[in-house]
């Protein structure tokens, strides 16, 4: 994550692109770096089931403002800049195609960065942007476009991150056991929720995952850890041992 970042922008594109589960790991990484995330629902102007994509970001709303854009819609991106503040840093990130670049220029109002013409056979936009590009808006902050991601890994090692990212700490907190881990105790208000229906068995699955992800990423910091640690005293030794052989030589 990019340093001295006041807020993180996650631009999804309301078409066949969007992906509600990226937009978790996306927001569980910038909630971790101690940034604000908004999440840009961007291409508004197209058709889209408006019930369907309310549903499958409910859930993170408590976390982030959610706001739709199109460039074609300026009424849309005045919204958007009014949540940049004077002298704030904004990093754009999202994946290929969603329209960060052109989001930059409407919001800059100039051709600032380069953009791609929408693709006749998919009706998507290329990959434009291949390195961090910072740009000063006139009036108020700076924006960062990022290259296009497509999945990255979670770096985080806090499960607690986790469960407030994807809401699920006011079940977790009525669960019978304190270190419940919400798989398949008894007592887990998390998995009765699924089974009642009142949580999104999708949601349920994402934290299941990003969970599998976080233990691995936890237990790969600790081997590094370790060796770095039986390296550090191997190298201490070798030059313990250099120096009585330097002293007994002399």
């Amino acid at each position: 994550m990019t340093s001295y970042i006041d807020m993180a922008s996650i631009v999804q594109s309301l078409d066949n692109n969007f992906n509600v589960r990226r937009t978790e790991r996306f927001m569980i990484q910038i909630l971790e770096a101690n940034i604000k995330p908004i999440l840009v629902l961007n291409k508004a102007d197209l058709e889209f089931d408006h019930d369907h994509v309310a549903a499958a970001i409910k859930h993170l709303e408590q976390n982030m403002p959610v706001l739709m854009t199109s460039i074609h819609q300026p009424q849309t991106i005045t919204q958007l800049r009014r949540y940049i503040a004077m002298g704030e840093t904004v990093v754009i990130v999202g994946s290929s195609g969603v329209g960060k670049s052109s989001l930059v220029n409407a919001l800059c109002e100039k051709s600032t960065l380069r953009t791609s013409k929408i693709s006749q056979s998919t009706g998507k936009g290329g990959h434009t942007s291949t390195q961090r590009q910072m740009v000063e808006m006139g009036y108020s902050g700076i924006l960062i476009d990022t290259p296009g991601v497509r999945e990255f890994g979670l770096t985080t090692g806090r499960t607690e991150t986790l469960l407030n990212a994807l809401d699920l700490n006011d079940y977790a907190r009525l669960c019978r056991f304190k270190d419940c881990t919400h798989h398949n105790e008894p007592g887990c208000a998390v998995t009765r929720a699924v089974n009642e229906g009142t949580l999104d068995q999708k949601v349920y699955q994402s934290y299941l995952k990003l969970e599998r992800e976080i233990n691995h990423f936890t237990a790969s910091e600790h081997e590094r850890r370790k060796l770095q640690k039986s390296q550090s005293k191997l190298v201490k030794e070798v030059k313990k041992r250099k120096g009585i052989h330097n002293a007994s030589g002399h």
